[in-house]
């Protein structure tokens, strides 16, 4: 049955809306920090590596494509390991646990300021960081465990 505006409830997402996708990479190194990087747009927010999918490419080669794109690295190997849901922004972040190949940073100076592996969350943090940190370090987030930059 089609939905017409007499039969659609209060603040849901239109039936015809097709929810925007990102795919995000948890980095780690040898230490367990995780790899933040800064954006250069807007409120210049840290956020992990990653992106949106475009049209009809599939979710690892998205990512493959945005982890070269900001930090100059080769993805040899990447899971799922989480999802952030967004209803009210209609979003899906797909987090990925990601190995790369050994490699110096190389930024995408149009859209990332800088990079860090961090064991702190910083509080200029995208909600996705945020949501996924809590997830990952439950203990730590628990504690406030906050970097201050």
């Amino acid at each position: 049955m089609p939905i017409s505006k007499h039969n659609q409830r209060p603040g849901k997402v239109k039936a015809n809306c097709a929810k925007e996708v990102s795919v995000l990479a948890w980095i780690q190194d040898a230490y367990g920090n995780v790899l933040l990087i800064q954006q250069t747009a807007g409120r210049q927010l840290w956020s992990l590596p990653g992106g949106k999918v475009r049209g009809p490419e599939g979710l690892k080669p998205a990512l493959r494509r945005e982890l070269k794109e900001e930090i100059g690295l080769t993805l040899v190997s990447t899971r799922v390991i989480d999802l952030f849901d967004r209803p009210q922004r209609s979003g899906l972040a797909v987090l990925f646990r990601t190995t790369l190949r050994k490699g110096k940073l190389k930024l995408g100076e149009k859209e990332i300021k800088q990079a860090a592996f961090v064991s702190k969350l910083p509080p200029n943090s995208t909600p996705s960081v945020r949501y996924f940190w809590r997830r990952q370090f439950p203990s730590a987030a628990a504690r406030g465990n906050i970097l201050d930059l």
